[in-house]
This record gives structure tokens, sequence and C-alpha cells, in this order.
């Protein structure tokens, strides 16, 4: 698309907001539905295509990463804000954090954010494109 994020995740501060006013079902059915979907996206035998031009961010790590093909562009910003808001990396994070090389995975668990410039790091776990390529 033309917009600025491939996926800027899930509204966890609504999630948060029902819990708190005595709705936590609908936060357990949120996560329920949320992690279902990754699950299906790890196992599903057909090819997914994730081109993250743009923004990836909690939620919209799970509906890509978990794909057979990710494309990252140097307009790719990644990150996992769910630890500054006292959760953990969810989404299966912990899964292909792992992954990278040396402390990095670590790192992004701890700083939240990449930038622009370290998403060349990120190619552990996509592939690299200029947007005028894709």
């Amino acid at each position: 698309g033309h917009g600025r994020a491939f996926c800027a995740g899930g509204d966890v501060a609504a999630v948060v907001r029902d819990i708190n006013e005595g709705h936590w079902r609908l936060g357990a059915k949120f996560f329920w539905d949320e992690f279902s979907l990754n699950y299906l996206m790890a196992t599903y035998q057909k090819p997914q295509v994730s081109i993250l031009n743009g923004i990836v961010m909690g939620g919209g790590a799970g509906a890509s990463l978990h794909g057979r093909f990710r494309v990252a562009t140097e307009n790719t910003v990644f990150a996992m804000p769910e630890t500054a808001l006292g959760l953990f990396p969810d989404v299966g994070a912990s899964y292909f954090l792992s992954r990278l090389p040396g402390f990095f995975g670590n790192l992004i668990n701890i700083m939240r954010i990449i930038s622009k410039f370290s998403v060349y790091l990120f190619t552990v776990l996509v592939n690299y494109l200029l947007s005028n390529q894709i």
C-alpha cells in the first residue's frame, strides 16, 4: 500500500482500559484471536509473502514474521513496544527474536524499537529490497 505502515499492531491501550473497567473477557478474546491467527500463519502450508514497507509494530510483527517470505525495505521501522507497557514481547517474538545473531534480539526487547538504519541487521529474519524494486 501507500500508507505509512505495514501494520502498527493492535490497540493494547484499549485492551488495558477494558480490563481495568472489568471487561477482562474482551482482552482475553483479543489476545486469543491474535495468537490463534499467529499460530495459523506460522503453520500454514501455503506461502505467505509480507512486504514490510513502513512501520511494523507488535501485532504487525506477528502478522508478518511467521510467514514464509518476509521482505523489508529502507522504509521499514520495526518495534516491539509491549515491553514498555510491562508486557512480554508477544506474537511469537520470543521465538523469532531469539534467532537473531548475538544478543540483537535481546537488545530489541530491551530497547523496544529499531531505527531504519538498524533494520539492515534485522535481515537475518527477512529479505531486503529497495522500495522502488517492489
